[in-house]
């Protein structure tokens, strides 16, 4: 089972229930990202020797969570693909091509939640990830960071998950040793309800 963090991670998308049997959740326990707030940074091994870093400069999406009855929440991510930055301009138009994410026919990068179960103090989300066209079934590990008040309530979840990149069909580079196919994403989510 892979692990992914979340975030991952300023678009109207409704939360809805996770089965037909859960309730869906109003007011109170429904959170919007706050994109400004909140980051997705990436890292993969470049010839085995070191890191390659980035990050997607825009996570956006809703939360309906009852941190009591966190069984009957969802979550709902999207990352723009073209978002992408890692310090390089020829290599952040190289991640959007074909090689990659081919972001003209992917544009976004998506979570939508199946499941969601306490684990200790955390969360354990289960979902679809879907990257570069591709659909993996996920289980994330999400702790809670805090909560607090400006311009609105506001709730802080952090995780650190790693993928790998070729059950995604993206495999570029594995075979000669140039880019590892395991992929560290670290993502941390502020949600806020603004106020009435």
């Amino acid at each position: 089972m892979k692990t992914f963090l979340l975030l991952p991670f300023a678009f109207a998308f409704l939360a809805v229930p996770t089965s037909p049997d859960a309730p869906v959740l109003r007011g109170e326990h429904d959170w919007s990202v706050d994109s400004v707030h909140s980051s997705v940074h990436w890292k993969v091994k470049h010839c085995g020797a070191s890191w390659s870093k980035g990050a997607f400069d825009t996570i956006t999406g809703t939360v309906s969570l009852d941190p009591k009855a966190p069984e009957a929440g969802s979550v709902k991510l999207v990352i723009p693909t073209a978002s992408i930055h890692s310090g390089d301009k020829k290599r952040d138009e190289h991640l959007l091509g074909p090689d990659f994410f081919n972001a003209k026919e992917n544009p976004e990068i998506t979570f939508t939640s199946t499941k969601i179960a306490k684990k200790g103090d955390a969360l354990a989300v289960t979902g679809d990830l879907s990257i570069a066209g591709k659909k993996q079934s996920v289980t994330i590990d999400v702790a809670h960071v805090g909560d607090g008040e400006f311009y609105g309530k506001r709730r802080g979840y952090t995780s650190t998950f790693t993928i790998k990149r070729s059950e995604f069909g993206v495999s570029y580079g594995i075979d000669n040793g140039s880019l590892g196919d395991e992929v560290t994403l670290s993502i941390d989510i502020e949600l806020v309800q603004p106020k009435k």
